[in-house]
Order: C-alpha cells, then sequence, then structure tokens
C-alpha cells in the first residue's frame, strides 16, 4: 500500500528491546513510508551502521532532541511508552530464519491439487484486525507493505550480520575446502544418482501399444513415484538451503522443471524443507513398517502360505466359485425360475474355464515356492517398505481373480447388448421404430417415402422382444453375481490403496510441527489489541498457524479422487456397463508438488555457483 501524510505512523517493535524502555537511547531501523521497523537500540549515535543499507538512526527513548522521526518516551508511574505523533506501535517477535520462521499474509501451501490451483482464501480471512475499545479513537490500522514484511524477516539475520566478527583465516580455509568437496565430490555422486534414477524412470514408463508396466501393475506406479521423490530430493534440499537457486535472475528452475509453485518466496522455501522432511519421515516409517511385516510373514509363513494355498485359491476362487455358479445355472437360485437350457449352457462355459484356470494355478504351486516368494517379499519390504508389499498384493489379486473379471466382463456384455435389443423392440408397441444410421426414433410407416413396415416385420419383432424378456432375467442372475464379486474385489483393492495412501502421503511431520513450532506453519497474520495511553495505542502481531483442518484438506480430496468407483455403482450396474477404478495418476504427483519434467532435475546444478 502507499503511505501518506494523513495515514497514523506505524511503528514494529520487537518485543526483545522492551528492556530499553528505562534508559536513554537512540532506535536504529527503517523507514517505509509512515512505517518504521526497529531494528536494535544504541546508546550513543557513533555506531557504525554503513554496513547495513537502508539503516538509519529513526528514533529515540528518554532523549530531549526532536530531530529525528519519533520520540518515545516513558512514564514509569504507568508502566507504558508514549509518543506525540500518537502512532500505533505494534510488538513483535522477531522471526528467527534459521527456524524457518518469518510474518506472511498469504498461507502456506503445502500440498496442491490442481495445475491450476491458487490460494483460494482472500488476504482479509487470513489477516485478523482489532477492534479498539470503546472511547479509543479509532485508526486506519493495516499491516503495511511487502517491504515492511521483509524488513521484519530478514531482523534476525541482519542482527546476526551486524555483530558478526571478522572470520579468521583458517576459518576461511575450512569453508574453502568444505566448499570444494561439495562442488567436486558430492555433486558428481549426486548427478550421478539422478542420472541412474532417470533412466529408471523413463524405462518403466516405456510405452509398447499404449501400455507401460507402470499402467498396468501398481507396484510399478509405486516404484514410479518412490523414484521421482528420491530424484526431486536433492533439488528440494539445495532450495531449501539457498533459496537463491529458485529467484536468481539467470534461473530457470521454475520453469524447467515446470514446479506447481503457487506460493510467495519464502512460502516455498517452508514448503520445501517441511515436504523433504515429511517424505523422508514416511520412507523411513514405511520401510520399518515393512521389515516388521516381514518379520511376521517369516514367522508364520507355513501357516500363511497354507491358507492361500488351501483356502483361497482352491476353496474361494475354485470350489465355492463352481458351487456358486451350479447354483445360479440349475438349483432355481431364491425361487425365481430360470431358463434351465441357456443356464445350463452359460454355467458350463464359465466352468469350462474355471476348469482351464485351476489347471494355470496348480502351476504355479506356491507353498513348494516359497523360498523365491519369501525373497521376493524380503527385497520388497527392506528395500521399498509396507507400501510397495501391499502394492505386490493388488497385483497379485488382479492376476489370481482375472478369470472372475473376464466373466462379469462377458456377462455383462451380454446383459447390456440384451438391454439395447429390448429397448430397440420396445418401440413396436409405440409404432415407432429406432433409426440406427441416424441415430433417432422414426414412426414406423412413413407414407410420404413409402418406407412402410410389413406386419410380418411386426410379427417377428414383438417375438423376439417376447423372447429377450423372458432370457432376460437368466442373463441377470449371472450378471448380477459376477458383479456382486466383482465389486467386492474392488473393495479389496481399495482398502489396500487407502493404506498405500496413509503410508505414502500423511502429513505426519507437519502435525509434528504444527505440535513443536507452530510458528513454521503460516497461516496468516493476526493482530491483537492490547491498551492505549496518551493518544499511542499498542497493537501485537503474531503468525497465525495452519489449522488441522487446513493441513488435511488435501489430504482427505486425495483419498477421493486419487481413485474412486462408487460414482458409479447403481448406474452401471442397472445399465450394463463397467464398474472399475476412476484413476487420476497425476494427482499424487500434483499433491506432493513434484515436478512434471522430471527428466530436468539434473540441469539444476548449473545454477550452483
Amino acid at each position: 500500500m502507499n503511505f501518506n501524510e494523513s495515514r497514523p505512523v506505524q511503528i514494529y517493535f520487537p518485543n526483545d528491546l522492551k528492556r530499553y524502555f528505562h534508559d536513554s537511547v537512540f532506535l536504529l531501523g527503517y523507514e517505509v513510508g509512515n512505517a518504521y521497523v526497529i531494528f536494535q537500540c544504541a546508546r550513543g549515535i557513533d555506531v557504525s551502521i554503513d554496513a547495513i543499507p537502508e539503516l538509519k538512526v529513526v528514533g529515540t527513548i528518554n532523549h530531549e532532541t526532536m530531530e529525528h522521526p519519533i520520540n518515545l518516551h516513558y512514564d514509569e508511574a504507568n508502566d507504558c511508552i508514549w509518543c506525540p505523533l500518537n502512532p500505533t506501535i505494534v510488538y513483535f517477535d522477531p522471526p528467527n530464519f534459521r527456524n524457518l520462521e518469518y510474518f506472511s499474509i498469504e498461507p502456506i501451501l503445502l500440498q496442491s491439487m490442481e495445475k491450476t490451483e491458487k490460494p483460494t482464501s482472500p488476504i482479509g480471512s487470513k489477516l485478523d484486525a482489532y477492534q479498539p475499545e470503546v472511547g479509543i479513537t479509532s485508526q486506519i490500522t493495516s499491516i503495511a507493505n511487502e517491504a515492511v514484511l521483509e524488513k521484519i524477516n530478514s531482523l534476525y539475520k541482519t542482527r546476526t550480520t551486524f555483530k558478526r566478527e571478522t572470520i579468521s583465516s583458517a576459518s576461511t580455509m575450512f569453508h574453502s575446502f568444505c566448499k570444494w568437496i561439495v562442488l567436486r565430490l558430492i555433486i558428481p555422486v549426486v548427478k550421478a544418482c539422478q542420472t541412474i534414477l532417470i533412466l529408471s524412470l523413463s524405462m518403466i514408463n516405456f510405452e509398447i501399444c499404449g501400455y507401460s508396466l507402470v499402467r498396468v501393475s501398481k507396484c510399478f506406479r509405486q516404484l514410479d513415484l518412490r523414484l521421482k521423490q528420491l530424484n526431486y530430493f536433492p533439488v528440494q534440499f539445495l532450495c531449501y538451503y539457498d533459496r537463491n537457486v529458485l529467484y536468481q535472475k539467470d534461473s530457470q528452475i521454475i520453469n524447467e522443471l515446470k514446479l506447481p509453485i503457487f506460493n510467495s518466496n519464502l512460502n516455498i522455501n517452508n514448503s520445501n524443507y517441511i515436504n523433504l522432511y515429511n517424505s523422508l519421515w514416511l520412507i523411513f516409517n514405511d520401510i520399518l513398517l515393512g521389515i516388521t511385516v516381514y518379520g511376521y510373514i517369516d514367522k508364520y509363513q507355513d501357516q500363511i502360505f497354507k491358507f492361500i494355498q488351501s483356502k483361497i485359491l482352491e476353496k474361494y476362487l475354485y470350489n465355492e466359485l463352481v458351487s456358486l455358479i451350479t447354483w445360479v445355472s440349475t438349483e432355481n437360485p431364491a425361487g425365481f425360475k430360470l431358463n434351465t437350457d441357456l443356464g445350463k449352457f452359460l454355467g458350463d462355459l464359465y466352468i469350462w474355464t474355471i476348469l482351464f484356470w485351476k489347471d494355470f494355478v496348480e502351476n504355479v504351486q506356491i507353498v513348494e515356492n516359497k523360498p523365491m516368494i519369501l525373497k521376493i517379499f524380503k527385497i520388497l519390504c527392506y528395500g521399498g517398505g509396507c507400501s510397495f508389499l501391499l502394492s505386490s498384493f493388488i497385483d497379485c489379486i488382479q492376476l489370481s481373480t482375472f478369470h472372475i473379471y473376464t466373466f462379469y466382463y462377458c456377462a455383462g456384455k451380454i446383459y447390456k447388448r440384451q438391454l439395447e435389443i429390448i429397448k430397440s423392440l420396445f418401440q413396436l408397441f409405440r409404432g415407432k421404430k429406432y433409426n440406427v444410421l441416424r441415430n433417432r426414433i422414426d414412426n414406423l410407416n412413413n407414407y410420404e417415402t413409402g418406407d412402410i413396415f410389413e406386419v410380418d416385420q411386426l410379427l417377428l419383432g414383438t417375438l423376439l422382444f417376447m423372447i429377450m424378456i423372458f432370457l432376460l432375467p437368466t442373463t441377470f442372475a449371472f450378471y448380477l453375481t459376477f458383479s456382486i464379486i466383482h465389486i467386492l474385489i474392488l473393495m479389496a483393492y481399495n482398502l489396500l490403496e487407502n493404506i498405500t495412501i496413509i503410508l505414502n502421503f500423511t502429513p505426519i511431520f507437519v502435525c509434528l510441527l504444527k505440535f513443536k513450532n507452530s510458528k513454521r506453519l503460516q497461516g496468516g497474520i493476526k493482530f491483537q489489541y492490547e491498551n492505549s495511553y496518551k493518544g499511542t495505542t499498542f497493537l501485537s502481531m503474531s503468525n497465525k498457524s495452519l489449522t488441522y483442518q487446513e493441513i488435511f484438506v488435501n489430504y482427505v480430496k486425495l483419498f477421493q479422487r486419487s481413485k474412486n468407483f462408487r460414482h458409479s455403482i447403481v448406474q452401471n450396474l442397472s445399465s450394463g456397463y463397467m464398474i472399475s477404478f476412476k484413476y487420476d495418476y497425476n494427482l499424487k504427483f500434483l499433491y506432493l508438488m513434484l515436478p512434471e519434467e522430471y527428466a530436468e532435475t539434473i540441469s539444476i546444478w548449473k545454477y550452483v555457483k
């Protein structure tokens, strides 16, 4: 905002300088329009301040001279300070830049949900203005512009520079040696690792006839996510360590990587820090949990493999399924009289397919191949964690229930086609017909064009309509049976994928950070009225921390939108369309704010001087 003389003076005063109220000191600070940011208190004006730009003596405390813009006076009787200019004095705790503390009107954005997303909350909702008490003159009070906030945020760092002593030659040599190690040894190793990761990502994402390993396998999809995280970790750390890499004039890193960034610069820096350590924490916990789960699998391996072989594969996926198909095809399920010939034909077709599938499954012999399977589980748990183990379970379920999916697919196609035929033939009773070429409903007889519908055609259509109506319950019985089984399998997929989302994306580090130091989770700025004395109004300024609702809002959306099949169950079940998951593969990468051009992450090192 633009300051002018009609606006009241604002003095931003650090709380740690209140100890100088009893003394006679000079105020060092910055002048930004009608706002003054107090930097330090000095007992004499001979303090060297040339090393810091824009720093000057802006006022005094308990001095008789009036040559400075602001002159504060301390009243010991009332234990309060006042100024003849009737200013608004805003007290605040100087943010510690080492702990990534700062003041920001815009809330920090830790996750993203859309490519074009912007902070939806208006600034006014993130900036709490105070309400003066009755009897106090109302003044225009608002936060100053970004220049004032920048001065406040840099106080701690500037004070450190102001007090820093001359660096010794030994320290300079040690610093140069560390820099040489980083530039000559560490960075080449990191670049080599990134090259391997990028090559691996290109291999598993290589498409053949529109399909890739990532698209057909949940385990490779999890591997794709983990490799992209590891590939981006060095960039996150470098941007957190030196945010100038993102903003220096010759840097095009944001455009090259296509980073989904919607924060201001300080918020980007903090987001990199939080997302980096949250991902590291989750990966570490995932691996620890995977090692624990593998310990139980190794301990109870005999019981687990026997249960999978005898109960799941032989009993439920073969014997019980054959009994269910036999009951539907020949036993008139639930008392409904079905067409015996059609039911027996479809039942024999499905049972023959199950026999063929059983021969295939028996060749696998899970119990006999137990040592090899345990080695695979150990590699997954120790190398990737529990999320990789669950992803492999999803792939195994898809392979072992592939015959059920084919049953559901075939039954759905037959039922859907039968409904379309019945719908088309039903137009006969309305004196109309369906025009396939023009995709519309026409009258049976059109005398103007000479298109007359014959009686024998009407009789044939009526006969076919009745046949389809009588055969529909039998077809629907098989379709409903396989649909229910298919939905149960999808529910199992959904449960396992929800667990993987919990393992990969839970903002656990954010919650711990809120519990430990909520100042790092900037949710806006709030002002609190303290008191008023001799026309001087006193406020306190502090950060508004993100609420738990704001922390978890995108996390909940991730569950709802990354995969979904509930939206189409009733409608698709009644119409014969396939019930399947609606995946949004890119949503997880947007949530983690990973770059779209992951292959360009290696180019960031050219900006490191």
